[in-house]
């Protein structure tokens, strides 16, 4: 009877301890599962993209021009990577279209003139976009500010094409304090709030400045996010695009923006560079939040136009392109040849200049094996993976990329090695003139470079905190000079109706047509 009791209790014993090990194991194994998908995700970086619209080339001051100070972007650019031949389409839908896709445009039929607000159509539904691959990869996906690429049903907009949410417009272009848009004689309110659950239109900050709003949310997203999750952050800001409304180009305070710059005789171009002016600041505001949350460690920031700066006729805004030819619109160099830098700690040897050529179409390759991802998933695309040169300073694979192509006006335009073919010129020759402000570093009319400006400023000292180290005087001076890009004198231009051939390594402000030369 005791052998039996004592048997009983020697077999409880072993099948608790057999229990036991079985759960410390499955604990265990959870656990490792866990805690290895965490660090995945951790060792993914958060990416965030700042779009500037319609921003010339020489209105940042990185490029060489003292007129307009932006020292948070250019706070980004000493410290990372400068692109000093990053190509985008000449006009905003394509333009968005090639980034979100890594396909030129033409491929998904939106190669031509922006959408219209309320137009029926937008990228086809069947083509994945970069938040979709991104979020496959774990990431939470947020887009702030201008979508533009088509809203005709549910099923296009944003928040149903990748986005977890939404907080912005679908058409163009608003006003920046009303947020409307005027089409064909009616107006309507552009500003939203959409997620899984729906799509909402928001009245909540209205009268307030758009490029302000937009860093309001682009700041709050940061603060709320659990940073053990990859982050991706699209800020697509309005500025510095001319208004819709009677007057076109609204500034946060004229009264400041007139004492800032008041050296700036062209009342309109005072104007631009006060919106400008806030658009950098949101760059700095962006930049604090990611130090402050913890963030900035582990981060991608990247910066761009998405065309040329439209100096003169529709929506003009008084953005210069110099020295280049072309304005938004134009497939000459002013029109596509756009400003764009990246900064993350992940790049080695910082503060470099990127000479090879970037397209649009590469960016989705590019942010998507930063991500971790296999861009053998994306299938055929255009695109090239350009995060080896970004963040490795590897020699560029891309030898040619193709400008556009416009069937509808028989305009085309392509670049193989230093070579550019282009076909006929712009609807309005005046936007393939040499056109904006050619103010340029030392003309005594604009005050000085200010280095401490921008080693003081937000986007310098968020750096800092994180990196314990940033770009000095000397680097500084170095790169801004380097950035620059310089044509010989000229006194006539090539008039290009037909056929036109550029050599851009010895005319970059395409000059001379030397396709007699080359039959």
């Amino acid at each position: 009877m005791y052998t039996t009791k004592k048997s009983r209790t020697i077999r409880i014993f072993v099948a608790l301890v057999c229990l036991l090990t079985i759960s410390l194991c499955l604990y265990l194994v959870i656990t490792f599962e866990l805690d290895d998908a965490k660090d995945t995700d951790i060792e993914k970086p958060h990416i965030i993209t700042i779009i500037a619209d319609d921003m010339g080339w020489n209105d940042v001051s990185y490029h060489g021009s003292n007129e307009i100070p932006t020292p948070n972007i250019d706070a980004l650019a000493y410290n990372g990577v400068i692109l000093r031949n990053h190509y985008v389409l000449p006009i905003c839908t394509p333009s968005r279209t090639s980034f979100f896709t890594g396909r030129y445009a033409i491929r998904a039929g939106m190669q031509g003139f922006p959408l219209r607000a309320g137009e029926p159509r937008g990228i086809p539904l069947g083509t994945k976009l970069l938040p979709e691959y991104l979020k496959n990869l774990g990431y939470s996906t947020r887009l702030v500010g201008k979508w533009h690429l088509g809203y005709q049903s549910d099923d296009f907009t944003p928040a149903r094409r990748g986005f977890d949410t939404f907080f912005g417009y679908y058409a163009g272009y608003i006003t920046y304090y009303n947020h409307t848009i005027t089409q064909s004689g009616q107006t309507g309110h552009d500003f939203h709030r959409d997620d899984s659950m729906g799509l909402k239109a928001d009245w909540s900050r209205q009268n307030e400045y758009a490029t302000d709003v937009f860093a309001d949310e682009a700041v709050r997203i940061i603060e709320e996010h659990d940073g053990r999750r990859p982050l991706y952050l699209q800020l697509s800001h309005l500025a510095p695009h001319a208004s819709d409304g009677d007057e076109t180009l609204e500034t946060r305070n004229f009264t400041a923006v007139n004492e800032t710059f008041h050296y700036i005789r062209d009342i309109k171009r005072r104007k631009y560079a006060g919106m400008v002016t806030a658009l950098d600041d949101s760059v700095g505001r962006v930049m604090r939040a990611l130090s402050n949350n913890n963030l900035l460690k582990n981060s991608i920031v990247m910066l761009f136009a998405d065309n040329g700066a439209p100096t003169l006729g529709i929506h003009e805004n008084r953005g210069s392109n110099y020295p280049f030819r072309g304005q938004k619109q134009s497939f000459y160099e002013g029109g596509v040849h756009g400003v764009a830098c990246v900064y993350s700690p992940l790049i080695k040897n910082p503060g470099r200049i990127v000479n090879d050529l970037v397209h649009v179409t590469d960016w989705l390759p590019t942010l998507y094996n930063a991500a971790g991802g296999d861009v053998n998933d994306l299938g055929v695309i255009d695109g090239i993976n350009q995060w080896p040169t970004i963040k490795l300073g590897q020699f560029g694979n891309r030898q040619s990329l193709l400008v556009n192509i416009d069937e509808t006006i028989d305009r085309e335009a392509a670049i193989i090695g230093d070579f550019k073919l282009l076909k006929k010129g712009a609807m309005i020759p005046i936007y393939d003139s040499h056109l904006g402000s050619h103010i340029d570093d030392g003309d005594p009319s604009v005050p000085p470079y200010n280095i401490t400006s921008i080693m003081s400023s937000p986007a310098s000292l968020a750096i800092f905190r994180t990196m314990g180290n940033y770009a000095r005087p000397k680097k500084i001076l170095h790169l801004r000079q380097e950035s620059k890009i310089t044509c010989a004198p000229f006194t006539e231009i090539a008039n290009c109706s037909e056929i036109c051939l550029f050599n851009l390594n010895t005319d970059p402000c395409e000059t001379r047509d030397i396709s007699s030369d080359h039959p």
